[in-house]
């Protein structure tokens, strides 16, 4: 079990990559991108600009609706070759924020979650597409890193970042500035009759909303796949049925809800500082600092 000095937040080293585990599903979702994109640069049309590969793995809903459905999750890790500004900064936000996610959840979590946006974002695009039929395609991994943006936004919301070398601006509002860039332009073309044109410019918004409801409604995305696991579903059902009949005393129970108290206020403590604290919330630390000194000794 893990102890209270064993948590990330009584240790400040923890978030150096060093003492963290391999970010993988986040470093090879980079590659593939970059490779995909060398790809679509080597295969460029000498006429129209785009590529092949661009041109078979961008999302164009009158495609996905004839059959193409790959279209609704390779969007998101496919760049225009012309496009060198938005991948780069795409991906440097997804190899700094998303590798940062990655330790906190898990890499079995965010191994679903990337493609659970794309696809959020891209049924959403191909069911407007249904509406307002239009030929006109989507691509980037601007959903993704807007997206882990948003999610890292909603953990630490005053987490001050540099945009200019003098200019610095919280998470929150960085989210924000964002959302509004995406929506203002949309607006416009929506008013101006191009409706999907519109929505691939607020596509990466729609990631914005998704990571705010992953967040606020606790998803546990890695466990979806369970479902489809027979063994992990026959291991669960056998567990249940043991636990019926047995029912074994836990001395670590209180221990347990202690350390899940302790979590909840260090957290509250990172986004609102300690003066926040009730009068409780200070016993529960001072109980917890005491059984830690004990353990030592």
């Amino acid at each position: 079990m893990m102890g209270f000095d064993d948590r990330d937040y009584s240790q400040e080293e923890s978030w150096s990559a060093s003492s963290q585990p391999d970010n993988v599903v986040t470093k090879w979702f980079v590659i593939l991108t970059v490779i995909i994109f060398a790809m679509g640069a080597l295969t460029i049309s000498g006429n129209s600009g785009s590529s092949i590969v661009f041109e078979s793995l961008s999302l164009k809903a009158p495609h996905v609706m004839h059959g193409q459905v790959w279209r609704l999750l390779t969007f998101a890790i496919c760049h225009h070759p012309n496009d060198i500004f938005g991948i780069v900064f795409s991906l440097l936000i997804i190899w700094q924020i998303g590798s940062q996610l990655e330790r906190m959840y898990s890499s079995r979590e965010m191994l679903v979650f990337y493609p659970a946006m794309a696809l959020f974002v891209g049924i959403i695009f191909t069911l407007w597409g249904f509406i307002l039929p239009l030929d006109y395609p989507l691509a980037g991994s601007s959903v993704i890193s807007l997206g882990v943006l948003t999610l890292y936004a909603t953990h630490y919301p005053r987490m001050e970042v540099y945009i200019l070398p003098l200019i610095s601006v919280q998470l929150r509002f960085l989210v924000a500035i964002y959302a509004v860039f995406g929506l203002y332009p949309a607006l416009r073309s929506v008013q101006g009759g191009g409706g999907v044109i519109g929505l691939a410019y607020a596509s990466p918004v729609l990631s914005i909303v998704f990571s705010l409801a992953y967040r606020h409604f606790r998803w546990n995305l890695a466990g979806i796949v369970d479902v489809f696991n027979f063994a992990s579903l026959k291991r669960v059902w056998r567990n249940r049925a043991a636990r019926k009949r047995l029912r074994v005393f836990n001395p670590t129970h209180e221990s347990d809800n202690l350390d899940t108290k302790v979590d909840a206020i260090l957290i509250k403590i990172h986004e609102h500082g300690s003066e926040s604290l009730t009068a409780e919330e200070q016993a529960i630390l001072v109980k917890a600092s005491e059984r830690a000194k004990n353990r030592i000794s």
